[in-house]
C-alpha cells in the first residue's frame, strides 16, 4: 500500500537505513502448522465451530509460532465486558496509546509496516507477470470493468474445483504489492483458486477506466458482489468465494458482505444511496469467509486528524496519509493540491456516477461501522451471516485496534469474531511474523480445518470437465 511507503521516508530521514523497503515474503511450506480440525474439537453435531469459537481454537494452536510475549492476544471475547461496551486493549496488551505515533516509541510497528508496503503504483504500467496468473477484466456496471490477476489451482495438470479467495489491496494499492503476489501464490499452491483484484481507481483499473472515481466503498461494495457472480458463473470449477482485504480494502470487504447479508434493504442505506445500488440478486456469497486484516473502521477519524498538515516528526502516519492524498489529488487534476482527506472523498464522489449532487452524509452513514460523535449510526454486525474475522494489531499507528474492540462490543452474532495481536503494525504482519500469518490464512480457508468445518463438502475434487 503506497501509504505505508511513505512511513519510510520519514524514517530514512532519521538515517536508518537497510530494512525500511518493502520485502517479499513468499510461503515457506514447512513454516506451515495445521491446526485440529474443528469436527475433531467442535461439540453438538461435530462439524462446525462459529467464527469466534475458532479464533479461539486457532490462535491456541498457532501462537506458538509467535514470541513469548506476542502469544498473549485478545479474541473476541476479551474485547467487551459482555454489555456492549469495549474494554481498553492498550491497557490489555501494555502498549500505552500515547507512544502509537511516535517513531522511537513505535519503531518495530513502523518497520514491519513498510516492510509490507509497495513503493509506487502500477498504473501507468501494469505489475510485472505472476507466473500461472493471466489478467482479466471483470464487467461490474455498465461501461466498467476492473482488472485481476486470476490464477486456478490444479491437481493432476487439470483445474480442480475448489474455492476462488479474492484479495483486496490497501487504499490505492494494486498488484504491484508484493504482498498481494506472495499470497496470491501461497494461496494458489495450497489448493484454492485466487482473484486478485485491482478497484475502481487502482492500478489498470485506473489505467484504463480514469473517468471511473473511487467512492471508497460506496459503489465498490457492490462491485465485490458481482466480481463473486462472475467467477462462479464463468468457472464450474469454482465452488464459491471467499475474500481477504486489506486496509481500506477490508472495509470494501465487510461493507460487501453486510450489503450481501441485508439485501440493499437497511436503515444505513439512504435512498439516494438506494438508487446508485438497484436492486441485490440473492445468493450465497463470499461462503469460503471473510478476513479482514488492519480494517480502518476509525476512518472518520482519521479524516478530521487530516484536516490540517501534519508534520513527520509529530505525526507520521497522518503526515504519510497526507502524502498519498496528494498524489491522489495530482493524478485526477482536482481542484487543490492538500492533504485533506474530507476534501478528496468530496471531489471523487462528485467525479464520479454518483455526482455531485449525492449528499456526503448519506454516503458517510453507509460506510460507517462504529459510532462518531453524534452521527446516526448503525449496527451493521448482525446482519452477516458469513464467518468473518477481523485481525489487527494493538501497535498500529495508523487505525486503532480500538475502534475493531468497539465494533466487536456492540454485536453478539457469533459469524463475526476479532483477533488483536501484539504485533504488525499496519498491514505488516507478515514482517512481523511470516509463519503465523499464512499458518492463520490457510487454515481458515482449508475445507477441513477452516472455520466452517467443511469436512462433509465435496469441494475439492478434481473438476470432471
Amino acid at each position: 500500500m503506497a501509504l505505508s511507503r511513505c512511513l519510510a521516508g520519514a524514517a530514512i530521514a532519521l538515517a536508518v537505513t537497510g530494512c525500511l523497503e518493502e520485502k517479499s515474503f513468499p510461503l515457506r511450506h514447512q513454516d506451515v502448522v495445521w491446526i485440529t480440525p474443528p469436527a475433531e474439537v467442535a461439540e453438538g453435531d461435530g462439524h462446525d465451530l462459529s467464527a469466534r469459537q475458532w479464533v479461539v481454537h486457532a490462535h491456541g494452536e498457532l501462537q506458538r509460532l509467535l514470541p513469548p510475549k506476542g502469544r498473549t492476544a485478545l479474541v473476541t471475547e476479551d474485547l467487551g465486558d459482555g454489555h456492549g461496551h469495549a474494554v481498553d486493549v492498550y491497557a490489555q496488551l501494555d502498549k500505552p496509546k500515547e507512544h502509537l505515533k511516535l517513531l522511537f516509541k513505535n519503531f518495530n510497528a513502523l518497520v514491519h509496516s513498510t516492510q509490507a508496503a509497495a513503493p509506487g503504483y502500477a498504473i501507468e504500467s501494469p505489475a510485472p507477470p505472476w507466473a500461472g496468473f493471466e489478467d482479466v477484466w471483470i464487467p461490474v456496471a455498465e461501461g466498467v470493468e476492473l482488472c485481476g490477476r486470476l490464477g486456478f489451482a490444479r491437481e493432476a495438470g487439470r483445474i480442480r474445483r475448489a474455492d476462488c479467495i479474492i484479495l483486496l489491496p490497501g487504499i490505492w494499492g494494486d498488484n504491484g504489492v508484493l504482498r498481494s503476489r506472495d499470497l496470491a501464490m501461497a494461496l494458489r499452491d495450497e489448493g484454492l483458486h485466487v482473484l486478485s483484484l485491482e478497484i475502481r481507481g487502482h492500478g489498470q483499473t485506473e489505467a484504463r477506466f480514469p473517468d471511473v472515481y473511487y467512492t471508497f466503498g460506496v459503489l465498490e461494495a457492490l462491485d465485490l458482489l458481482r466480481v463473486a457472480d462472475w467467477l462462479e458463473d464463468s468457472y464450474p470449477e469454482i465452488s464459491g468465494t471467499g475474500v481477504i482485504g486489506f486496509c481500506w480494502g477490508s472495509n470494501i470487504a465487510l461493507l460487501a458482505t453486510w450489503l450481501d447479508a441485508c439485501g440493499g434493504r437497511h436503515p444505513a442505506i439512504a435512498d439516494t444511496v438506494a438508487r446508485h445500488l438497484g436492486p441485490i440478486t440473492p445468493r450465497p456469497r463470499f461462503t469460503a469467509g471473510v478476513l479482514a486484516f488492519s480494517t480502518v473502521v476509525d476512518w472518520e477519524s482519521i479524516i478530521e486528524q487530516a484536516e490540517q498538515p501534519a508534520r513527520w516528526s509529530k505525526n507520521p502516519p497522518i503526515h504519510a496519509l497526507q502524502r498519498v492524498v496528494r498524489d491522489r489529488m495530482r493524478l485526477k487534476k482536482h481542484p487543490e493540491d492538500s492533504g485533506n482527506l474530507r476534501r478528496l472523498i468530496e471531489y471523487e464522489f462528485a467525479a464520479s456516477s454518483l455526482t455531485a449532487e449525492f449528499p456526503i452524509m448519506d454516503g458517510y452513514r453507509y460506510l460507517r461501522f462504529v459510532p462518531h460523535r453524534d452521527l446516526p449510526w448503525d449496527n451493521k454486525l448482525d446482519a452477516i451471516r458469513v464467518p468473518v474475522v477481523l485481525v489487527h494489531a494493538v501497535n498500529d499507528p495508523f487505525t486503532m485496534a480500538q475502534a475493531v474492540a468497539d465494533l466487536l462490543a456492540t454485536s453478539d452474532n457469533p459469524n463475526v469474531a476479532g483477533l488483536i495481536l501484539r504485533g504488525g503494525g499496519h498491514i505488516g504482519f507478515w514482517p512481523y511474523n511470516q509463519a503465523y500469518s499464512y499458518s492463520l490464512i490457510l487454515n481458515f480457508f482449508d475445507p477441513l480445518r477452516g472455520v466452517q468445518g467443511r469436512a462433509d463438502r465435496d469441494k475439492q475434487a478434481p473438476s470432471p470437465s
